[in-house]
């Protein structure tokens, strides 16, 4: 089966590029995948099978004839709910970025279990400034607990780009809180009103039609789910922390010498995220009041 986070692996490795990653996030949610494809997503079949089967006439037909699959497995594929890997993996095919060959090579070297492309993604932004990412291992460690979170609770893949983060991204609401403890770490997200939006309804399952107090108390409340999540892993490091309440701002961006800050690119549009263990400092922002 494909890595957990297949897409920040492509991204990296440059098949997924900073231009093109919101496009194909977004055609992947409305895509089937091929048999082929969910074969060689689980690494059922190697890229050479799938090759003949897609070629023959009849894939379920000769994959049974040649052994390739069983009637169990080709049962279980076809009921099955598609993983995100494999729905990218065909929007890549169908856009004629890789191959079916290219495909499988991606699928298995992302399985492999060394490859952490959300840390590997993120030691570059930090080598990229000039600073040790040893210093640095709680960003590594929120950002892929981040990455995941929103699989999990918004249901959608997402990659961090590095580089012009504020590229397209329209300054409306910024959703932050601080932990504090043995560790101190402000994190924060920077949206707009239509992604701020997409994000509530995801969480909350509601369908919210418009930026209020009810849209802003979801996000928050993602805040205190995702925080109180690194906490309990922090602490099983022996770094006890607790959190602050969570704020919202309207059109504040933060400041300061250390605050790191990733563009995350979605299914449904791009925000910021912004960590920093000095806090954030703001200028011309304005307390929402409803």
């Amino acid at each position: 089966m494909a890595n957990r986070y297949f897409s920040q692996y492509l991204l990296n490795k440059g098949v997924l590029t900073s231009d093109n990653a919101g496009r194909m996030l977004a055609k992947s949610l409305n895509v089937t995948p091929e048999l082929s494809v969910l074969a060689l997503e689980k690494g059922l079949i190697n890229s050479e099978q799938a090759l003949e089967l897609v070629a023959a006439d009849g894939f379920i037909r000769t994959a049974l004839g040649r052994n390739y699959l069983t009637a169990l497995q080709l049962d279980d594929l076809k009921k099955a709910v598609p993983e995100r890997s494999a729905c990218l993996g065909q929007v890549l095919l169908d856009e004629g970025v890789v191959d079916l060959s290219e495909l499988a090579r991606l699928f298995e070297e992302s399985a492999a279990p060394d490859c952490r492309p959300v840390e590997a993604a993120v030691n570059d932004m930090l080598q990229s400034q000039s600073v040790d990412s040893n210093d640095y291992e709680y960003i590594k460690d929120y950002v892929e607990l981040f990455l995941g979170a929103l699989q999990r609770f918004m249901n959608t893949d997402a990659v961090i780009i590095q580089g012009g983060n504020n590229d397209g991204v329209d300054t409306t609401y910024l959703t932050y809180q601080s932990m504090g403890g043995a560790l101190r770490l402000t994190v924060g997200c920077r949206m707009t009103g239509d992604v701020m939006l997409t994000m509530a309804n995801r969480f909350s399952g509601e369908e919210l039609t418009g930026v209020d107090e009810m849209t802003v108390d979801c996000l928050e409340e993602f805040c205190n789910v995702l925080n109180g999540l690194y906490i309990v892993n922090m602490s099983g490091k022996s770094q006890d922390m607790d959190l602050d309440m969570p704020r919202t701002v309207e059109n504040g961006e933060p400041a300061g010498d250390n605050v790191f800050q990733l563009r995350i690119e979605t299914e449904f549009g791009s925000f910021v995220l912004y960590l920093s263990m000095d806090g954030f400092v703001f200028e011309g922002m304005k307390s929402l009041s409803w």
